[in-house]
Parts: structure tokens; sequence; C-alpha cells
């Protein structure tokens, strides 16, 4: 437990809280990666719901890796009641964009940056907050088969208070 403007902070942590290589998978949602958590589901559900908010850092650094392209989704991440969520941290539910995309600051005009698909590295990170689908149980990645194409996720812990 931490402190947050004087009020006390739950964090949940799970087993892959380090940027993770994500490299040799082409396929859409080909990576897949389930996130265990400290404590069981029924745990942090019950945590979620004497809490007024709940939020959770999410990261993907990509090179030559896409989110999305021609409506083609390639990189999610999976609700806590297995839903596969096409929208990115610090977007809103359901958007389908990334940050930059709700505030029109993607690279090329995109809905988030990694849709940009060039050998730069890029970034696309915020936080979800919707505690009717968090925690983040599982991340799927693709488009990381060719060469040269790669990309570095990073799943925060699950905080949650007031």
């Amino acid at each position: 437990m931490s402190l947050r403007d004087g009020v006390g902070v739950t964090e949940i942590g799970h087993d892959n809280e380090s940027p993770t290589l994500v490299v040799g998978y082409e396929g859409a949602g080909s990576y897949k990666r389930n996130i265990k958590y400290a404590i069981p589901m029924e745990h942090i559900i019950a945590i979620m719901n004497l809490s007024k908010n709940c939020e959770q850092f999410i990261k993907y650094e990509c090179r030559g890796s896409v989110f999305r392209q021609n409506e083609r989704h390639f990189g999610w991440w999976v609700s806590r009641q297995g839903s596969k969520m096409n929208y990115w941290g610090g977007a809103a539910d359901n958007s389908s964009e990334c940050a930059c995309g709700m505030a029109n600051t993607c690279a090329r005009g995109r809905k988030c940056n990694c849709d940009v698909n060039d050998y730069t590295w890029r970034e696309d990170s915020g936080y979800l907050t919707d505690k009717n689908t968090l925690p983040v149980t599982e991340l799927r990645f693709g488009d990381t088969g060719d060469q040269g194409e790669k990309g570095y996720h990073t799943l925060g812990k699950l905080r949650c208070w007031g």
C-alpha cells in the first residue's frame, strides 16, 4: 500500500512488470502473454468494488510493429472477462485509439503512434481506468516477425484507492 494525496492506495503486482521483448510473431495477436497476479482474481475484484478509482499503466514501444493496419488489429489487451480490448491506455473506453489519438497528436495523424509502422522507435502508453474491465489478464501482439520488427510491452501494477 502507498499514499496518493493522503489516501491509501492498494497496489497489486503481477509476474510481468518489466519491459518484455516481443519479436518473431507475425500474425495478428500471435504473441500471447498471460498475466498472473499476486492474489486471486476474486480478491482483486473485491478490492476494486471497495475502491472509487483503479488504474493500470500500459505501454508498447514499437519499431516496425503496428497495433492496427487497414482496420485489422495486430495488438490488444484482454479484460478480466476475456474480452479483446482494442483501445490503449489514456484513450476512451472502446475508442479503438491510443492517448495520442484522443488528443490528435499521434505521428502522421494516426490513431496510435505504433500504427505508423516504420523503423523509428515509437511509443503508445497511458493508464487504463475502467474498473469494469480491469485488470489486464493477457497481452497480445503481432507484426514482429519480419527482420527489424519488434516491440516491448510494459504493464504496471493495478492500483486502487478512494
